[in-house]
């Protein structure tokens, strides 16, 4: 009886899914750093959304951090 070749399973490549974390983590910091914002300004009645943009800002520059610490220092 001849012998049967186990299965190569296929590999996916890790990066893909890294990357793509990243992405998703970066619109959830923006997004949740921005909505804080908008109920600050709300809250304080401000009629320019000042509060709003400046945590927009702040959120971007958060998600940046993050990103290019991973970057920088892969936990792998």
């Amino acid at each position: 009886m001849p012998e049967s070749k186990p299965k190569k399973k296929r590999v996916v490549d890790n990066s893909y899914m890294k990357y793509s974390g990243m992405a998703f983590q970066m619109i959830a910091v923006i997004g949740v750093i921005t909505y804080a914002g908008k109920r600050l300004n709300d809250y304080w009645e401000l009629d320019p959304p000042v509060v709003t943009a400046l945590f927009a800002l702040i959120g971007v520059m958060a998600a940046l951090y993050l990103t290019l610490k991973d970057f920088i220092n892969p936990k792998e």
